[in-house]
């Protein structure tokens, strides 16, 4: 007469109640096993308040209005969708890219900032979406200046009437190594050695050197500063630059964008 089959779990049972144990195969999700088991503790009130797993790494922090989450200074909301957060949606922080292409087809941040793209706006801790409206571009006045010293030195000045304000970048030659934070590309020897705003947009008449507004140093600079030097010269005629600037202030980033923009005192 054949006998009834015991499957393991009730073979284990009658084994432990004799006093006997039996072996776990591996993946069978006993203790030890592949299978992810979860434990939880008790708070004593008939909740858990606290439970583990084995099948992975941290989750996610959630983010945005809905969620009450918040990113840390080093991460962004990252939203499905690109949306912004609108309809209650929740996002994901995640990192904050550290470096970005100069490219700059152009992109609207989550917070009505325009930017040069994706990367950027996700670098100054915003997400972006198309179905943004970016703050209507104010008008700018843009200027460049060479004067000599230790060093060879052109500034890009960058005025802003409407909000009185003034961006200045100072690139030298020769220069060996940029500031930590700097990623702006030139032509060999020049480098930019800092960028500047004040809150005076007459500050930003060329040839200033000791701006009379307020200043706030910025705290890094990525893009593309270019020129070509006519023969026989050492200085260039004109210049074009794709510069994104962060501040440690509002605004936290502006943008430099301009061609053939002549230099005074320039084409020597």
């Amino acid at each position: 007469m054949r006998q009834p089959f015991l499957g393991s779990a009730l073979l284990g049972l009658l084994l432990a109640a004799c006093g006997g144990s039996v072996d776990t195969p591996p993946g069978s999700g006993g203790a030890g096993g592949a299978g992810g088991a979860t434990s939880s503790t008790s708070d004593g009130a008939g909740g858990a308040t606290s439970s583990t797993s084995g099948g992975g790494g941290e989750a996610p922090v959630a983010c945005g209005a809905r969620s009450g989450g918040t990113c840390s200074a080093e991460e962004f909301c990252d939203f499905p969708d690109d949306s912004c957060g609108t309809f209650d949606t929740i996002g994901e922080c995640s990192a904050r890219p550290e470096v970005c292409p100069a490219d700059c087809p152009g992109a609207c941040g989550c917070d009505g900032q325009f930017y040069c793209n994706a990367c950027a706006a996700q670098g100054a801790g915003v997400d972006v979406s198309e179905s943004t409206s970016c703050m209507k571009p104010v008008a700018v006045d843009y200027a460049a200046s060479y004067w000599p010293g230790g060093l060879d030195h052109i500034i890009v000045y960058k005025a802003d009437p409407e909000a009185d304000r003034c961006v200045m970048l100072f690139a030298d030659a020769p220069v060996e190594g940029a500031p930590e934070g700097f990623n702006v590309a030139l032509p060999t020897p020049w480098g930019v050695s800092r960028v500047e705003r004040t809150d005076r947009a007459a500050d930003c008449t060329p040839g200033t050197l000791s701006p009379t507004g307020k200043v706030v140093n910025a705290m890094g600079a990525s893009g593309v500063l270019t020129w070509e030097i006519e023969t026989a010269a050492t200085l260039p005629c004109s210049l074009g630059l794709n510069v994104t600037v962060t501040f440690p202030d509002e605004p936290a980033t502006v943008v430099l964008r301009a061609t053939d923009l002549e230099v005074e005192g320039g084409c020597r």
